[in-house]
C-alpha cells in the first residue's frame, strides 16, 4: 500500500513536470476589426508637429496622412484649467471605415487643478488603410466634430 502511494505520487509528479514542459502558447491573432497600432516615435516629423500645434485650440478629430503613416489626432480645445483630459482608447479597423474612440474627461468640482489654459490632446498612429475615419467620443463630450 505504501509502495502504491509512492508511485502515484511520483507519477502525479512526473505528469507536472511533463505538462510544464509542453509547447509556448502563441499570442492570439489580432480581431480583423483591431488596428495595428504604430508606437509613436520620440520624434515627431516637423509636419505633423506643426500640424498638432495649429490644431489645439479647437475640439475636433482629424487625421493626416504622411509617407504611408494616417495619424490620428483628437483635441479638447483650449480649457480654462487643467484637469481635462482625452485619450484615443481603441482604433478600430473596419471593412469600410476606421473607428476611433476617444475618451474626454473634465476635473471634479471639488478637484485641485493648474489655474492655466490647457490644450489636452491625444494622437495615435497606424498604417494608413485609406478608409474614412470616425471618431466617437466618450466620456464628458458626446461628439467629435471631424475637421
Amino acid at each position: 500500500m505504501f509502495k502504491q502511494k509512492w508511485l502515484l505520487l511520483l507519477l502525479a509528479l512526473l505528469f507536472l513536470v511533463a505538462a510544464g514542459c509542453g509547447q509556448e502558447q502563441l499570442p492570439a491573432e489580432p480581431d480583423s476589426d483591431e488596428g495595428v497600432e504604430i508606437v509613436l516615435p520620440d520624434q515627431l516629423p516637423a509636419e505633423v508637429e506643426e500640424w498638432i500645434e495649429d490644431s489645439r485650440q479647437e475640439l475636433a478629430g482629424q487625421t493626416y496622412e504622411l509617407e504611408g503613416v494616417l495619424y490620428l489626432l483628437v483635441t479638447y480645445g483650449e480649457r480654462p484649467t487643467g484637469g481635462y483630459d482625452v485619450e484615443i482608447t481603441d482604433i478600430a479597423i473596419q471593412d469600410d471605415k476606421v473607428v476611433v474612440t476617444a475618451e474626454f474627461t473634465e476635473p471634479a468640482e471639488d478637484e485641485m487643478v493648474t489655474q492655466a489654459l490647457t490644450y489636452p490632446y491625444d494622437l495615435a498612429m497606424i498604417e494608413d488603410p485609406d478608409l474614412p475615419v470616425e471618431f466617437v467620443a466618450t466620456g464628458a463630450e458626446t461628439e467629435i466634430p471631424a475637421r
